[in-house]
């Protein structure tokens, strides 16, 4: 049988493509492990450090009559007592990473199986060697390799993750940035309330207004913010540091849900061209 150079170019490519196609799922697979792993512990950072920030302050900013007013983001300075946010976004902030954990621990746990357990399959590689110049033409080597990896997934199942990891990229910003932005309107708000206990006015204001650090104002809200009439504090937390580990945690949810969208996509990608 004789093998002309076109088709030994085009046989040779074929083999490869195909090792390196199973060489990017295994190594992607073992990237999506990860990824979803640091989602999991991200979002149980989040879940946990916001609730003990949320159930710290809870009976002492919740001095509404009509509404509930316990959330400590969003919070809101009156004349005479600051007040928290509405209850609804420390609910979500607390508990929205709840859902995006127990969809990683499946994942966790079904990538991560595949990749401990890989198997050692062969494969065909295709080379070219060309003989004595005496002899026209050249040879095709068949050479069997052994080679670890995971056993193919149908592309439907990488479309399925490409649109679920797609949707949590989205739920994980908009986690995020719900976080930021209450985080940040609470640390202004209590700005204005520390213009009132510190009794400051004139050149002192920039320093409140425009020097101090969010973490700053936490600390003096830590200290600072009395007791009410009917609710009190059981010994003092760092307020700035649950709430900025809860934010950051967030962050990170954010990025590797969008590393793991990408990888899998690319994956549903390369399936669909195979």
């Amino acid at each position: 049988m004789q093998i002309t150079p076109k088709s030994k170019v085009a046989t040779h490519a074929i083999c490869e493509s195909t090792v390196e196609a199973d060489m990017d799922q295994l190594s992607a697979e073992k990237r999506l492990t990860l990824s979803y792993l640091f989602c999991i512990v991200a979002g149980a950072v989040t879940s946990i450090t916001t609730g003990v920030a949320w159930g710290h302050w809870y009976k002492t900013l919740d001095q509404c009559v009509d509404r509930n007013c316990s959330c400590i983001i969003y919070g809101q300075h009156t004349a005479t007592v600051f007040l928290g946010g509405p209850q609804t976004p420390c609910v979500w902030v607390t508990f929205g990473p709840l859902i995006y954990v127990f969809f990683c621990i499946c994942l966790t746990c079904f990538h991560g199986y595949r990749v401990l357990f890989t198997t050692k399959s062969p494969r065909t590689r295709m080379t070219r060697s060309v003989l004595a110049k005496l002899e026209p033409g050249e040879s095709v080597r068949i050479q069997a390799i052994s080679q670890e990896t995971t056993s193919p997934l149908p592309r439907a199942f990488w479309v399925c993750t490409s649109v679920v990891s797609v949707i949590f990229t989205v739920y994980s910003l908009v986690h995020f940035a719900i976080y930021v932005d209450g985080y940040y309107n609470t640390c202004n708000q209590y700005r204005k309330t520390l213009e009132k206990l510190l009794s400051l006015h004139g050149s002192a204001l920039p320093v409140i207004y425009h020097r101090m650090s969010c973490q700053s104002v936490f600390d003096f809200m830590d200290y600072m913010q009395l007791d009410t009439f009917n609710a009190y504090r059981s010994g003092i937390i760092n307020t700035a540091l649950c709430l900025i580990l809860g934010v950051s945690a967030s962050a990170v949810s954010w990025v590797m849900f969008l590393f793991a969208s990408i990888l899998n996509i690319k994956l549903s990608t390369v399936r669909e061209e195979e």
